[in-house]
């Protein structure tokens, strides 16, 4: 996870060698650790996203903070979990991501920080169709002539 959070996931177990129980912590987002998976309920993971989201929304200047804040959320979002992309868009990642990016493209549109936003709003629009659609209508006034205006020659 994000060392920029410093939170960890923790699980007890038994340690055979001291003959006491002790606390492993688990990086949800480490494929490495199998055992840990994340629900779509559990609360940990929902207060996390409103930490980020609510970090990547207030970060405004310098560029420095905008890029950690999007670092985060894209290490949150990389994921393949419908349920999981669909909270975080009932939790307004994508409405907070256009307004970054519209912030990003009046600055520099051809920064790495537009493609960062914009790869994580590939990551949240890997939600299920139904929420997927409904973002869609919700901002795509906004975000198509965006879109138009990055691929524009």
């Amino acid at each position: 996870m994000s060392s920029y959070y410093g939170q960890a996931s923790s699980r007890s177990v038994w340690s055979e060698a001291s003959g006491q129980q002790g606390q492993v912590y688990a990086d949800p987002l480490n494929s490495n650790d199998e055992d840990y998976y994340y629900d779509a309920n559990d609360q940990n993971r929902l207060d996390l996203l409103k930490l980020i989201l609510y970090d990547l929304n207030s970060a405004i200047a310098p560029r420095e903070v905008r890029l950690v804040a999007i670092q985060a959320a894209l290490d949150e979002f990389d994921h393949d979990d419908e349920v999981l992309h669909d909270e975080e868009l009932d939790l307004r990642a994508d409405h907070i991501l256009l307004q970054k990016l519209a912030y990003a493209m009046c600055i520099d549109p051809g920064s790495d920080e537009v493609g960062y936003i914009c790869s994580a709003l590939e990551m949240v629009y890997r939600a299920g169709r139904t929420r997927l659609a409904q973002s869609f209508h919700e901002i795509c006034d906004s975000l198509l002539p965006l879109i138009v205006e990055m691929i524009r020659p």
